[in-house]
This record gives C-alpha cells, structure tokens and sequence, in this order.
C-alpha cells in the first residue's frame, strides 16, 4: 500500500511536465475513472486574483446549512491534502496516498494511450473529482488551476461559474491583453448556467458577456445585479480583525456581515460569494440569511492578507502579481496601525518582479529579500539587485525560515512584520511559524 511520502515523490516527478494545455489527457483520464466530476452539482470559480478566498467563503457558506461541501483548490501552501477538502477538512494523509493509489492505474493507461503524460495538477483533480463522487458531496466548489478553457478543471458540467476578475497574469500561457486573458476565463461558462463575475474592464466585459449571450447564460454582474451597500474595518487594535459589510445580493439584502478578514477586494469576494450561493440555491427559502452569514463569519483564508499575530503584527499575504502586490499595499496604508514595516519578500522568476518591487519597497523601512524551495523562484540576490537598481537597499537571506526569524528580531511590539511575495514564500513561512496546514 502507498504512503504518503512515496505520494508525494510520485507527483513531483510529474511535476516535471509543467503546464499543458487540452482536455484530452484529463478527458481519457476521467473517463477510465467512470467520469466522476459529473456525478455532483459544482460551482466552478476562476479570476486572476480571489479565486481561492471566494471558493473558500462560497464552500463556508454553503456547508452551513448541512450540505456536504467538497472543495478543491491550488495552490497548496503546506501540504498537498489542503488542496481537497470535505466540509472544510483536507484529506488526511492515507486518503490522499489511497486516492492517489486508486488513480495511478488509470493513469499509467492514459499515458501509454496518448504517449503524452499526464501533469501533476490534471492527476489531483482527477483525485479531487474521484474523491467527492465517493464521499457523495452536495455541491463541488471547484477552483481553476489556470486560465479556464483548457483547464482540467473544465470537464465539469457546473451549475454556477464565477470570474473574479481579469489582470495581466501568465501572459505567455492566456495572452497579453485583458480581453484574451477573459477569453481564456470565459471558456469554463456552461449553457444554460448563472454565471457571476466582478470584471469591471470593458474589453474584458465584453468578452464575458458575448460568451454567455452565445452560450444562453445568464450573467449577474457585481455593481448591477448584486453589490456592497457599505464596508466598514476594524483596526487590528480591536483584536477583532476583519471587516463588517451590507451586500444587496441577488435574492435579498444583507447586513452587518462579519468578514474575519482584511482589504476592500475581500469584501467584493464576499459579494461575488454570497450571489453564487444565491444563484446556486435558486430561492431564499433554500438559502437563509442566517446561513450567509454564519458562513462568512467561520471563513478563514490562510495565506491572503492572514494576521498570524497582533504585537508583532505578522501579516502573511501571497500577492505574486502587480495587481496582488497594489491591493496589499492598499491594506498596509489604509487599515493597518503600526510604527515601522519590516518586509520579506520572496517572488517567483516568472512575475513581473520590477513592477511588484516598485510597489512594495517605498511602504517598507527595512527589506529581508529571501527565496522560496519552489525551484521558479528568484534569487534573493537578484531581487536584492534589482532594488538596488531603484535606489532600495535590503538584507539577503535566503532561507525563508531564517528570513521571518530574523524579521521579527528587528521589529518592536509596535511595528510589523510582512512576508509577501508568492504563496510559496507565504507557505514555507506558515511552516516556520508553526501554523498547521488548512
């Protein structure tokens, strides 16, 4: 039998296939498993930024009222299992290893059929979906691992699709402009389905809703069919981190919603959440306020915008984009009270690494430039070069666990602490602070 660790060896090495885009791999895939991504109603999620915060609060939302919520979801920060989850727990470690164990076969046959391997990401999801047909879920709350036409994820037949929202993200994979990156989002809307979206760029608008006209979707837009009324923060120094909202959804209006966590892009998430449940339920009779916001208040989302502690204040955030890195300097000015900002920043090679610098560095009194173990990430040095250039000195050490260590040794109980930059770093840091996986 399998263990976890031999699990694990198994995916890294198929790791080594990158991205790929087609369903024909995960078509065969699935199908060899008996198809089961069409044995449970899904809300499919996709969007260049909220993608995973919303999944979580949709799959909150809904597990209040007794479903059995299935929810998968990428990347992992500590532990693979994080990426399937049933009722808000991942897979233990022997589920995993079993999963992994009761697919393998079928994926050895789809490789020999094809001569074209399968990638780690398409044989989780192959596991995710096998996973939430055996434990019978209600509803799947499904995250896009990239883009969403050629995602592996798109052999769902959803009820409910959700975009975010669309920024310059992978541009070599979806596109170098905001209408094909939506494009490339669009294609995971279903006929006949509810799909909600946050997109506010014209072009990209556009593009969505020709995508639904042409498909006879129908789609409820954040700002006309639902939106915030008002969104009001606590300081942290309230020890009641997080924020209260009023959402007009699409079947009534709530209000003084309790949202433990921070930044104005949350509370939009929250909204986007809130008209998918309300779209999937179909009725206010299947769906209460109470659940709403029993649902929201239970949240957690680690790893975006996530205080790990108030004296020091340890803000984890995983921005890896330009867009990401803006909403998280947004949260530093605005929301949160300190004296000086120690920030450690570790970014992957493949980001506009000069554009998130640019943002970052002028919030910061001192910079720890540090790298993460995933094998794209920059070079401490070379970021530390690259700040150099800009006219911005900083530390270099490389160990992420060293780097926190470290960072939290220069900060007073006043001050704050910041480890940003890819949700690789933000995970290798939640590891080194002792925070178990979720």
């Amino acid at each position: 039998m399998m263990d976890f660790k031999e699990a694990e060896e198994y995916l890294g090495r198929r790791a080594r296939f990158g991205i790929k885009p087609g369903l024909e791999r995960i078509r065969l895939l699935l199908s060899l498993l008996g198809d089961p991504q069409l044995e449970f109603p899904s809300i499919h999620i996709t969007g260049t930024n909220g993608k995973t915060s919303t999944a979580r609060m949709v799959a909150s939302i809904l597990g209040v009222g007794g479903r059995k919520v299935g929810r998968y979801t990428s990347p992992h920060l500590q532990s693979v299992t994080e990426r399937i989850c049933v009722d808000g727990r991942p897979v233990t470690e022997r589920e995993f290893a079993s999963l992994l164990e009761r697919v393998i076969p079928a994926v050895e046959e789809s490789d020999a059929r094809t001569g074209d391997p399968l990638t780690y990401f398409e044989v989780t999801t192959a596991m995710a979906f096998l996973h939430f047909a055996r434990r019978k879920v209600d509803v799947g709350v499904i995250e896009v691992g990239l883009g969403g036409r050629w995602d592996a994820t798109n052999l769902l037949m959803s009820q409910v699709q959700v975009i975010t929202g669309v920024a310059f993200d992978h541009t070599a994979e979806l596109g170098d402009t905001l209408e094909r990156i939506a494009f490339e989002k669009a294609g995971i809307i279903k006929g006949g389905s509810a799909v909600i979206s946050a997109v506010a760029h014209p072009g990209a608008l556009k593009v969505i809703a020709a995508a639904c006209k042409e498909r006879g979707s129908e789609l409820k837009l954040y700002g006309r069919d639902f939106q915030l009324i008002y969104q009001l923060t606590y300081g942290v120094e309230t020890e009641r981190i997080g924020q209260v909202l009023g959402i007009r959804g699409l079947l009534r209006e709530y209000a003084d919603l309790f949202l433990p966590l921070l930044g104005e892009h949350q509370g939009v998430n929250a909204a986007c959440a809130v008209a998918a449940c309300e779209a999937f339920a179909g009725s206010p009779a299947v769906l209460s306020a109470d659940e709403v916001a029993a649902g929201l208040r239970r949240v957690t989302s680690p790893g975006r915008l996530e205080v790990v502690s108030l004296h020091p204040l340890v803000l984890l955030d995983g921005a890896h984009n330009p867009e990401g890195a803006f909403r998280l300097a947004q949260v530093i000015r605005n929301d949160l009270d300190y004296e000086k900002l120690v920030l450690v920043l570790g970014i992957l090679e493949d980001k506009d690494m000069r554009r998130m610098l640019k943002i970052l560095l002028p919030l910061a009194d001192t910079v720890v430039f540090t790298q993460s173990r995933e094998e794209r990430a920059a070079p401490a040095r070379r970021l530390a070069r690259l700040a150099r250039e800009m006219g911005y000195e900083g530390v270099v050490v490389e160990d992420i666990g060293e780097a926190v260590r470290f960072a939290r040794t220069l900060a007073s109980v006043s001050d704050m602490v910041c480890v940003t930059g890819s949700l690789y770093t933000v995970g290798e840091a939640r590891e080194a602070l002792g925070l178990r996986p979720e």
